[in-house]
């Protein structure tokens, strides 16, 4: 593997990035990705990083930074976070989660915090090593 680069996505990174969101199970377009792109990148809560080597990307990572309510800080979520398969256990997706983590770290956060599907028995483990513990108990209602 050459190079690893940690950098902040451009347009036309869009349908390398909709690639590994369809990885992680969300299959959209480029345009799709386009849009979030831009979107994105006019936030101040909101930072997307994409893993680059040898010119082609293998990793996007997103960070929302919100303010907490019931105590003094912040809080990073991790978004979404997904390094093509190929590139797994290679250390890129620790390298894009040590971004994030300093990022909100500069950006006041006291915690983070990060949502991973229940079938993802390898993903729990690498969160687990990272020092992230389980907190199980979450609601969610879709809004029509």
């Amino acid at each position: 593997m050459g190079e690893l680069k940690i950098r902040r996505p451009v347009a036309q990174d869009a349908d390398q990035i909709a690639g590994l969101l369809k990885e992680l199970g969300y299959p959209h377009n480029a345009e799709f990705a386009k849009s979030k792109i831009a979107e994105l990148s006019k936030s101040e809560s909101d930072t997307v990083l994409v893993a680059e080597v040898d010119g082609k990307v293998i990793g996007v990572a997103h960070l929302h930074i919100a303010e907490l309510f019931h105590e003094p800080g912040r809080l990073g979520r991790v978004m979404a976070l997904v390094v093509t398969n190929n590139h797994r256990s290679a250390g890129v997706g620790r390298k894009l989660m040590m971004s994030l983590e300093t990022i909100a770290r500069n950006s006041g956060c006291i915690k983070m915090e990060i949502t991973s599907a229940i079938h993802r028995n390898d993903t729990h483990a690498f969160y687990k090593s990272l020092g992230y513990t389980e907190k199980p108990r979450r609601f969610i209602k879709l809004l029509e």
